[in-house]
């Protein structure tokens, strides 16, 4: 992981103003930890967006992030529940528990390289718990999201919790022999001193193929138990444009 990749990261509010649903993800996320048992970690869980509502459900669950940031705000938007909220890296860290359940929404393809890759590997073996099972979504490439957008291309626009109108542009770029895909997000609002705000955040992100996540997981002693193109556990489709995995640590 590049630290340049956590620029998207840095703004906790304004990454809760773009990113506050607990759907559709949160609900498939709390049927396997119901199904296969607690307690349950979740990687990259930056400001508690699935943590949280989980640990309302009454979930034994362990937030880990790296962005310290992401991690102040979540535990103020806890106050008073029993999450356990861990800085720390994936690749790296070590806790002194065990888990039924690791799961992550799409950090995974924030692991550019293959070394990367298989560090979060072996610490998810480490922590999961006979008969778990790691949980994490990734994009389902397809030609469109392989080529380069150098032009900047409006995005979306949305109301911020201050009032203010942000609008959000970008460009694309794809990198075919890392399989790496960076899109660098444009902001743009009014400050309270009436001049324009701008921020620009590139974000890199791995792009998988079935089969050779398949593979890469096989070889870090896994087995994919489910592969499925979206949260209504139906199997993938060549038109899905999501693919979330499960998978259990091999015998």
């Amino acid at each position: 992981m590049h630290d340049d990749n956590l620029i998207e990261y840095a703004d906790a509010a304004l990454y809760d103003d773009e990113n506050s649903a607990f759907e559709p993800d949160g609900p498939f996320f709390h049927d396997l930890i119901l199904r296969v048992g607690q307690p349950a970690l979740e990687l990259a869980c930056g400001t508690g967006r699935l943590t949280i509502p989980l640990a309302q459900a009454g979930i034994d669950i362990t937030g880990l992030d790296i962005t310290p940031g992401m991690l102040s705000r979540a535990r103020q938007k806890a106050a008073g529940l029993p999450v356990r909220w861990i800085e720390a890296d994936a690749r790296t860290f070590r806790l002194e528990q065990q888990f039924k359940v690791i799961f992550g929404g799409g950090f995974f393809q924030h692991l550019l390289e293959r070394p990367d890759q298989e560090a979060v590997l072996r610490r998810v073996r480490e922590h999961l718990a006979p008969g778990g099972v790691f949980a994490f979504n990734v994009f389902f490439p397809h030609a469109d999201s392989l080529i380069a957008s150098p032009d900047e291309q409006d995005w979306f626009s949305y109301e911020n919790a201050r009032g203010q109108l942000v609008t959000v542009t970008g460009t694309d770029h794809y990198d075919p022999i890392r399989q790496v895909r960076t899109e660098t997000a444009i902001r743009r609002w009014i400050g309270t001193d009436g001049r324009e705000v701008v921020r620009r955040a590139p974000l890199q992100q791995r792009m998988f193929f079935p089969a050779e996540l398949d593979a890469l997981l096989h070889y870090n002693g896994f087995s994919v138990s489910g592969l499925y193109g979206d949260y209504d556990s139906r199997p993938l489709r060549p038109d899905d444009r999501l693919m979330i995995v499960v998978c259990q640590g091999a015998d």
